[in-house]
């Protein structure tokens, strides 16, 4: 598989990256697929800044332009970078991300603490239940876990005492934006908000169930969307295909 632009997938939640694993299985199929993942220490500044800067030394190794994608934080990495260096990207794929990109689970997380009374595993827990509503009882410590780390390893510019706001607005390549209509964090109009800023060449995939990691529930109908938006920019793509009940 010898095509023109690479495609990479931002992974810059290191607790998270599970979450995404039958997905890049499936994209996995039909392109190579690079993973290019940043590890944020307890002794580095939490910021985007950073991890778009690190990305930019990686890719500067190759003149190809590459096809970006990226899920909640991460596609904000991949949202800074493709506005900062838009001759480098050939297409950008984001995976909730809000139209104000700066709105994460992080920024979820922060709005419940500085509102509720209850400790910070308490609501820790309570979002890990919102975010996987039908996961069994002893498996919320495990993703309870995943959480906190995410807080400490992920560049988010978010704490108690500030919630960071990133610039609204489109981007010059083709662009994809995927999400959940029930997802607790991107709500429906922060997710149709990225309607205002569309070319002739975006799309938006609005999926009915999955919550924030949709596609982590629905791999193969996230895959097929977005390797269909892909083979309309590389045509010679040869894309899975699904029965047609699954796309209802």
């Amino acid at each position: 598989m010898n095509h023109q632009s690479k495609f990479l997938w931002i992974s810059a939640s290191p607790s998270l990256k599970h979450f995404h694993r039958r997905l890049l299985n499936n994209l996995a199929k039909t392109v190579e697929l690079e993973l290019w993942e940043y590890h944020q220490t307890l002794d580095e500044a939490s910021s985007l800044n950073i991890a778009v800067k690190l990305l930019h030394e990686y890719l500067a190794q190759s003149d190809r332009q590459v096809h970006l994608i990226g899920h909640g934080i991460s596609g904000a990495v991949a949202l800074e970078y493709a506005r900062m260096y838009p001759a480098k990207i050939a297409s950008l794929t984001l995976l909730s991300v809000a139209v104000q990109p700066a709105i994460n689970w992080q920024s979820y997380y922060y709005a419940q603490l500085r509102s509720i009374s209850a400790s910070r595993d308490w609501i820790l827990r309570a979002i890990a239940i919102n975010l996987f509503p039908d996961t069994c009882s002893s498996y919320i410590n495990s993703l309870v876990d995943r959480l906190e780390r995410d807080l400490v390893e992920a560049p988010s510019n978010h704490s108690l005492f500030h919630v960071d706001i990133l610039p609204e607005g489109g981007v010059k390549m083709p662009l994809m934006i995927c999400g959940s209509q029930n997802d607790p964090v991107i709500s429906a109009p922060a997710l149709a908000g990225w309607a205002n800023y569309f070319k002739s060449t975006d799309a938006i995939r609005r999926f009915v169930d999955g919550g924030h990691f949709f596609h982590h529930f629905y791999p193969d109908l996230v895959g097929y969307h977005i390797q269909d938006f892909w083979q309309k920019l590389e045509p010679k793509l040869e894309c899975h295909q699904l029965i047609s009940a699954e796309l209802n």
